[in-house]
């Protein structure tokens, strides 16, 4: 099987959350990330085509311990459910300017 992604995803263990609606915010575990897409899982179903806004919590790549709370919008392209969570396909923006650099530390 080929691979149908524009770009390559790296392998994460990243903490997260997510606003599922105003006032409700679930946690989130990040389970792969790229240039422009994760992957995540959490307890709530998101619907597709919605834009949510969210929070990564980014580790520095030198140290682990370090950690950066990336808080951005994402759009939901799609979400199954995968036992007892959902994983969920999310195309991320609006990141803030000064975490740019963190993040592209993670491109593969």
């Amino acid at each position: 099987m080929s691979e149908s992604r524009t770009n390559p995803r790296s392998n994460v263990t990243w903490r997260g959350a997510i606003q599922v609606v105003p006032g409700k915010i679930v946690p989130a575990k990040i389970v792969n990330f790229s240039v422009s897409g994760i992957q995540m899982q959490c307890s709530a179903l998101l619907k597709e085509k919605q834009t949510y806004q969210m929070m990564m919590e980014v580790p520095s790549p030198r140290d682990a311990s370090q950690r950066t709370q990336v808080v951005c919008k994402a759009t939901c392209i799609y979400s199954i459910l995968s036992g007892s969570e959902y994983r969920a396909g999310m195309k991320y923006f609006d990141v803030p300017l000064e975490y740019i650099d963190l993040l592209s530390a993670w491109y593969v």
